[in-house]
């Protein structure tokens, strides 16, 4: 055998070890789990599918990985940035935000009619999971424990949707408190902070990607995230904007050696939102690749282990006050489990009970479940699972082990009827829509499917029709 072969099976033997482990593992689940749940013929193609796409993306990934733990050198870019980019990229994002309400305002007075008014259009903002965060800010959380059946609930005549909004974390209350105390109305209050806050991450957004990439490139990423559907997310009063701007601030304060700030926001993000944990994969990613170096010295070291260290920080300050308002510092968990039928599972199995419910929904001719619930969590799943499985050699791969990461679970839930929500807020999304989008035909193709992609679910989300 020639040296130059030896030497490339030597070099690429620990990235085949891992990839075969990890294929392994992935396919005796998958085995597992349809001798457990037997699901029908669909069920079993759509989670074949769902983990064909997983384990392209994750053979690709590795050997980048490992090749970004060796390389310990980033090369910076430099090239002319517009004046006062920052500036347009927010005036752009607030543009989006003033379109999106003025869109739901239009469909408001089409659904309406003599009905509409301005105060009836602030209600329909308590819809989705807001109402339950604006409860939250106003009255913080009810210190009640969950009884052994429904039934012994309801005879206590409390509110039990009011006790089980402890599942959601309390960051963004909190953040939305001062903002209510001052101005008497707690929507109005919370579009604040999120109409704030979403202009703020796509700022963050393009500084972080311009320590890798030209202003072209980072401002297609942004540009992409703003077209994505279900934008309206992001001006509702909820976490997804919050969280957004938190998980960038991290990333961004790390890979600029300020470690201290990078743990803050980390462990708020982590208070905001149970998925802030998981920016310790790329955080650890980071560390490993910066660390060790001649000039790092200790005390960087240090502080790099540190900062993302605090992030389970942020999520422990959560379920300190689970145990003060009920005893029991996991009580959420089973909130989630009794009362939502929540618990982790595996991202094929949701793609396989989504594709069994969108096919009764076909048969039983239910459009409000077909194109407001079922279908988009579908093509959001398969098509972020599609970007991901040609785009790892394109990406960062501490990106790339973060998107890992969340998708695993954020879509695993066992009852998931908000992948959008929580796929539109994972940036990483964006940056692969940007790096496959290159030339010019493929920004107009991608246009000219996003767009009205995002006009017809925001339709779909004012007329209510099962949009989570």
């Amino acid at each position: 055998m020639k040296p130059e072969i030896k030497d490339r099976i030597k070099r690429q033997l620990p990235a085949w070890i891992i990839s075969g482990i990890g294929m392994l593992a992935l396919c005796c689940a998958f085995v597992l789990w349809i001798v457990k749940e037997r699901p029908d013929a669909a069920g079993i193609a759509a989670a074949a599918l769902s983990v064909a796409l997983f384990i392209l993306g994750c053979l690709r990934f590795v050997p980048e990985w490992m090749t970004f733990w060796k390389e310990r050198t980033d090369v910076p870019v430099i090239d002319g940035e517009p004046k006062h980019a920052m500036l347009g990229i927010a005036l752009l994002a607030i543009a989006v935000e003033a379109l999106l309400f003025g869109l739901v305002t239009l469909a408001l007075i089409k659904r309406n009619g003599d009905w509409f008014s301005f105060r009836g259009e602030l209600d329909f903002w308590r819809c989705l999971d807001s109402n339950h965060y604006l409860d939250i800010a106003r009255e913080w959380y009810v210190p009640k424990s969950f009884p052994e059946t429904t039934e012994e609930w309801f005879q206590t005549g409390d509110d039990v949707g009011r006790v089980v909004q402890l599942v959601f974390l309390p960051g963004y209350p909190l953040a939305v408190y001062p903002f209510y105390r001052i101005l008497g109305n707690d929507v109005i209050a919370g579009l604040l902070v999120s109409v704030t806050a979403f202009p703020a991450a796509c700022c963050t957004l393009y500084r972080l990607l311009r320590l890798d990439y030209d202003h072209k490139h980072a401002l297609r990423t942004v540009v992409m995230l703003l077209m994505l559907p279900g934008g309206f997310f992001f001006i509702a009063p909820m976490s997804e904007s919050l969280y957004l701007l938190l998980a960038l601030l991290t990333l961004y304060c790390f890979r600029k050696k300020r470690y201290l700030l990078a743990g803050l926001f980390g462990a708020y993000c982590a208070f905001t939102r149970t998925v802030g944990l998981l920016l310790v994969a790329p955080l650890v990613l980071e560390w490993i690749h910066v660390f060790p170096k001649k000039h790092s010295g200790r005390k960087n070291w240090l502080l790099g282990a540190a900062s993302f260290l605090l992030v389970p920080a942020g999520f422990a300050a959560y379920l300190w006050i689970n145990y003060t308002v009920s005893r029991n510092p996991l009580q959420f968990l089973t909130y989630q489990h009794r009362w939502w039928s929540q618990h982790l599972g595996w991202f094929f199995n949701t793609a396989s009970y989504q594709t069994h419910y969108l096919i009764d929904c076909i048969k039983e001719g239910n459009r409000e479940n077909i194109f407001g619930l079922w279908l988009p969590n579908i093509v959001w799943h398969f098509g972020t699972l599609g970007l991901f499985a040609f785009m790892p050699k394109k990406l960062r791969p501490s990106y790339a082990a973060w998107f890992i990461a969340y998708f695993t679970i954020a879509i695993g839930a066992t009852w998931l009827l908000s992948g959008p929500r929580y796929l539109l807020s994972m940036p990483v999304v964006a940056m692969m829509l940007a790096a496959c989008t290159e030339k010019r035909w493929q920004k107009w193709l991608a246009a000219a499917v996003l767009v009205p992609l995002s006009v017809l679910y925001l339709l779909a989300f004012v007329y209510r029709w099962q949009v989570w």
